[in-house]
């Protein structure tokens, strides 16, 4: 098996993928994905875009290398079908032990990751976990500082380090998983609603943190988002899915403005129209 390259170009390339998950404990196994291909350029950002069981997180999770990170049977997903390599790995049949090499360059933030913090440790020990177990020997200094800037642009005071998260808010929590997510420098970042339950005010922060990761690492990014304003700063191509399938892909302002497909245009419409609400109502 091939370890990862970092700098490998395209990052990602999908062949005729279809995914599935198994049979198991009273849960009929089910097709997620089917038939998806589509290849993302290093350094360059895919958004993905779908209703609710369209298969975006299933696909976002299998491309990030975590097929089987769950502990239920019926919850680890299976290629069926086709193949993905990314980082010049290929997917299919992915052992352990090369799962672990890719993920370590490949970042993924799961959904509501804000809920999911450890709450024995504080902000500041939450941003520090990640490289702590990775390497005893790091620049604190060096480290601190990169958690300070980060801090200011997502927009939390510094005394904030000191408090757990049951001490924070929703939207704080939230901010402070996309920052952990981003501690080892990952080439690929995957963020799955990274601004959800974010209020309007301050979903650009998160926004802002992603363009200035983007640009300080030249990662390549994948997100699973209906947030309007992240899209129209971040997405440079948009891919989006129905029950499993993709019925649109191209450059956002293709797909927002000549859609031909039904579903896309309707899809490009409620998101417009909730944003609008949403300024309305800030």
């Amino acid at each position: 098996m091939a370890d990862p390259v970092p700098l490998a170009d395209p990052a990602v390339l999908v062949s005729d993928l279809s995914l599935s998950y198994p049979a198991s404990g009273g849960h009929r196994a089910y097709n997620a994905v089917e038939g998806m291909s589509t290849v993302l350029g290093r350094g360059r950002t895919l958004a993905l875009l779908g209703e609710s069981g369209s298969g975006k997180s299933t696909f976002a999770r299998f491309l990030a290398g975590r097929a089987d990170d769950s502990p239920e049977k019926s919850s680890r997903i299976r290629a069926t079908g086709g193949d993905a390599v990314v980082l010049g790995v290929p997917l299919r049949r992915l052992r352990k032990r090369a799962a672990l090499q890719l993920t370590a360059h490949v970042g993924m933030l799961g959904q509501d990751a804000g809920a999911t913090l450890p709450p024995e440790l504080n902000v500041g020990d939450i941003l520090f976990a990640p490289i702590a177990e990775r390497s005893k020997h790091f620049d604190r200094t060096q480290l601190g500082e990169r958690i300070v800037e980060m801090m200011d642009i997502v927009g939390l005071p510094l005394g904030k380090l000191q408090e757990y998260p049951y001490e924070l808010s929703k939207g704080q929590r939230q901010r402070v998983a996309v920052m952990q997510s981003l501690m080892l420098e990952p080439s690929l970042y995957i963020a799955d609603e990274p601004t959800l339950g974010v209020d309007a005010n301050n979903r650009p922060r998160i926004v802002d943190l992603l363009e200035w990761y983007r640009k300080r690492s030249g990662a390549t990014l994948i997100l699973v988002s209906h947030d309007i304003g992240m899209l129209e700063r971040l997405g440079q191509r948009v891919l989006v899915m129905q029950q499993g399938r993709a019925v649109g892909e191209g450059d956002i302002d293709d797909i927002f403005r000549t859609a031909d497909h039904g579903y896309v245009q309707q899809l490009a419409q409620a998101l417009r129209a909730s944003a609008y609400d949403e300024i309305a109502e800030a």
